[in-house]
């Protein structure tokens, strides 16, 4: 079915139906204080992006029509390990693709149509040494993918052609012992994005476990380094992780390099969102007026980092971010092991894409954006200037 076909406001209907709403992860937490867009028949790429406060009475609109359950967005002693107390636990590990004091990180283009997805995902990740170098046989892999929203790629989140791209790829190559898990964003429950994106069709034509987070166990960790995240309020820097976090060796990423809205981008940095509990990301990550989202982004990292980031920047979002924008078709794909040296890229090769359009927060030198200069200030990622990044074309 064409664009043309539905509007605005039937495609917010259909929302409504399938998919569920919320705003905990944009910090409008009371009733009363959104109302919907005047005219939702207007799509959101005609302008609506470029405006903060219209964007987010669109999500207004999906908690009127779409309520969550009572408890969604609350953060239960019960549903915390140790009833709440700071576990002391972290994901932190060498970078397997470094090269002494450089990030190696693989840049290829895409073939044409995306006919041999599976031969280019290999192709990204040979170019920094392949999955070996980081990945054992025997290792439990988790795949966190973007599960942002329902909106069709590159606008929701990850392609889900690409994930099976990437789990059938990984099981040729002897990993077997693999979950795919997350949690969504404004759209809830997660089950329902997870259908709307059709991963749970990927998940069993390829026989791997598809789970969300969102009624398991959680636990609180409290980050000494943060600035910003789990201070507001006077907090200590403590925010909860999901504790099936620590089920898993090896941890592979796969962002979509696009612009947002809020935090100017979303790639490897602001992936991790989905592993910070829903109270947190309204309580934290968007209080104060949305001001520090980029900030609390990189430091959602502070204990926890990928092992592998495989980037698909097929098709990105230029402007706006991370539902709608101003899209474009890169076709590359990106490999590496250092979430900073990732996303510098990843804002270099999209300042250059219509470089008139690229407005969206990232209209700085790269190392200069407010996620990167935070996540190099509280060290994380490995990265920290950009002699220190190892570019690999191929």
């Amino acid at each position: 079915m064409s664009s043309k076909e539905v509007t605005r406001r039937k495609f917010f209907g259909d929302v409504a139906k399938y998919c569920g709403a919320g705003v905990a992860a944009l910090g409008m937490m009371g009733p009363g204080r959104v109302h919907g867009v005047d005219d939702l028949d207007t799509p959101a790429h005609e302008g609506v992006w470029r405006m903060r406060d219209t964007q987010l009475k669109q999500y207004g609109e999906f908690v009127k029509n779409a309520p969550l359950p009572k408890d969604y967005f609350e953060k239960k002693p019960e549903n915390l390990v140790d009833g709440g107390k700071p576990v002391n636990w972290s994901h932190l590990h060498p970078n397997w693709y470094g090269e002494g004091n450089k990030s190696s990180l693989g840049l290829t283009m895409a073939t044409p149509l995306d006919k041999e997805l599976k031969g280019d995902i290999k192709k990204a990740v040979k170019l920094i040494g392949g999955f070996e170098k980081s990945l054992k046989k025997t290792d439990k892999i988790l795949i966190k993918p973007n599960m942002n929203t329902g909106d069709p790629w590159p606008q929701g989140g990850t392609d889900p052609a690409f994930l099976e791209a990437l789990i059938l790829v990984l099981k040729d190559e002897g990993y077997t012992n693999l979950t795919v898990a997350d949690t969504c964003g404004p759209w809830g429950p997660t089950e329902r994005v997870m259908k709307k994106m059709g991963y749970d069709s990927v998940s069993s034509r390829t026989g791997t476990p598809l789970k969300t987070w969102e009624n398991e166990k959680w636990m609180n960790i409290r980050n000494a380094k943060a600035e910003f995240l789990g201070r507001f309020g006077g907090g200590d820097g403590t925010i909860a992780y999901p504790d099936d976090l620590r089920n898993y060796d090896k941890v592979i990423y796969t962002p979509v390099m696009k612009t947002h809205f809020l935090g100017g981008i979303t790639m490897s940095l602001k992936l991790s969102v989905g592993i910070l509990h829903r109270a947190d990301r309204g309580a934290h990550l968007h209080t104060f007026n949305h001001l520090f989202v980029a900030e609390q982004a990189a430091e959602i990292n502070l204990p926890f980092q990928p092992d592998l980031i495989i980037m698909d920047g097929r098709r990105s979002l230029i402007s706006g971010g991370p539902s709608h924008g101003e899209q474009v078709k890169p076709g590359v794909i990106l490999a590496s092991g250092d979430q900073v040296a990732t996303d510098v890229i990843g804002i270099r090769i999209l300042q250059e894409w219509y470089p008139n359009m690229a407005q969206n927060k990232i209209g700085m030198y790269a190392w200069y954006q407010k996620q990167i200069a935070q996540a190099v200030k509280v060290g994380v990622g490995f990265a920290r200037k950009q002699d220190d990044i190892k570019l690999v074309l191929g």
